[in-house]
């Protein structure tokens, strides 16, 4: 078995020397919890390898050879469900340039069924049957152009662009232009990776995991002019909770009215070295419990090593469409019993540049918070504040910060 990888350091007690993943000080004392969550998802990154071993035993089916069309005009759905479904013990459906057209969802049903682009599109045409859905175990979606006409927003599964959900799915350096929903739309899936992707101009979030979504891997995607959330993992009380998520090396930028990365009522993820550039009202990275729409608590989180810049001032709201938050904003504002509340949660190493508002921020029942090492600069609020505290101990630690914000709260947060 490999050495923690995600980690690179040495473990002495609750001590994390040298931890290449977090530009802390030498030796910083982290929570046994954070340890344990940083092992935990340390090899996240096997989920996105390729499985070339079972792909080369499988079939190959070229779609132009099997006669589906590609004009850009003819529906090709009926064709391309057809030979999906006719790949029933596992193979690769390849579709080879041209236009194709889909009016309504696509269906990976059986296990091991791949999709792959050489050079194609595969355009939507009807906004509220659009989805690519990966159900069977160990689909796959890559190498494909995905575009789709959109008319507004909508919240429907097949409105999605790309639904995953079936275990051990893959999609993988796709580019999506347009979905009604979510551009990819994680429900439920276990062990999933969603890598190197580009997603644009969608009408709802770009990535967004729900549904007891778990053991997820999502890396090296980048987003811009969402409609709402770049990334996000989100988990309503009407439905499983999700966990262990890794989200590393992503940009998301353009987000006009959300924002940039979120872990709403979810736990055990982590959400390193991204970089979120540009937001118009909201927080860049936000952890939060949502009263208003019935989230869980969130318990867990790591935040190490990001970028956040240019927050809620990219796209020059007015001051009464602002939502308050800060670029890096930890929030349970409603919280009325402890398991609503936002607790473990690490924030260090993270570069915090030009905000209109506060750089960290607690806000309400949010408990047991390490901020440790991270670099406030330029921001039109507080470096770091904790408001409207409500439970005995809102911050464990606090130290190592370099803030040049007017003031800190508390004191002790800065560099000495």
């Amino acid at each position: 078995m490999r050495a923690p990888r995600l980690l690179g350091l040495m473990l002495i007690g609750s001590s994390v020397a040298g931890a290449s993943w977090a530009s802390m000080a030498p030796t910083v004392t982290w929570p046994a919890w954070a340890i344990q969550l940083a092992r935990d998802v340390d090899q996240f990154d096997a989920l996105a390898e390729a499985d070339a071993h079972i792909w080369g035993q499988l079939p190959v089916i070229d779609a132009r050879a099997q006669g589906v069309i590609g004009d850009g005009v003819t529906d090709d759905t009926p064709a391309l469900q057809a030979l999906l479904d006719s790949l029933s013990g596992g193979g690769t459906l390849v579709l080879d340039g041209g236009v194709f057209v889909q009016m309504r969802c696509l269906r990976l049903s059986h296990r091991h069924v791949r999709l792959l682009g050489r050079g194609a599109r595969l355009h939507a045409s009807n906004p509220d049957d659009m989805c690519i859905s990966l159900d069977g175990e160990g689909s796959e979606l890559r190498g494909l152009e995905l575009t789709a006409q959109t008319v507004r927003r909508g919240t429907m599964l097949e409105q999605s662009r790309v639904v995953v959900q079936g275990r051990g799915t893959k999609v993988i350096d796709n580019r999506i232009r347009g979905s009604t929903s979510a551009a990819i739309m994680i429900f439920g899936a276990r062990s999933y990776a969603i890598v190197g992707n580009q997603v644009s101009a969608t009408l709802s979030d770009g990535i967004h995991s729900t549904h007891g979504a778990t053991m997820g891997y999502i890396a090296r995607n980048a987003t811009d002019a969402t409609g709402d959330d770049g990334i996000a993992v989100v988990s309503y009380r009407d439905g499983p909770r999700c966990s262990r998520i890794l989200i590393e090396d992503n940009l998301v930028s353009g987000v006009s009215w959300a924002r940039g990365i979120s872990v709403v009522g979810s736990a055990d993820v982590v959400v390193r070295r991204n970089k979120v550039a540009g937001t118009g009202r909201a927080a860049g990275i936000i952890i939060t419990r949502e009263d208003s729409y019935d989230t869980y608590g969130v318990e867990r989180v790591l935040i190490l090593d990001n970028s956040v810049s240019e927050i809620a001032k990219r796209f020059d709201w007015p001051d009464d469409h602002q939502t308050g938050q800060a670029a890096i904003d930890v929030n349970a504002h409603v919280a009325p019993v402890p398991e609503l509340q936002v607790r473990q949660v690490l924030i260090g190493g993270n570069t915090v540049v030009d905000g209109r508002t506060d750089g960290i921020r607690l806000l309400g029942g949010v408990c047991d918070v390490t901020i440790a090492d991270n670099s406030v600069h330029r921001m039109g609020g507080v470096g770091i504040a904790v408001v409207d505290a409500t439970c005995a101990r809102p911050i464990a630690s606090c130290s190592g910060n370099e803030v040049d914000a007017p003031q800190t709260n508390p004191p002790d947060c800065r560099s000495p």
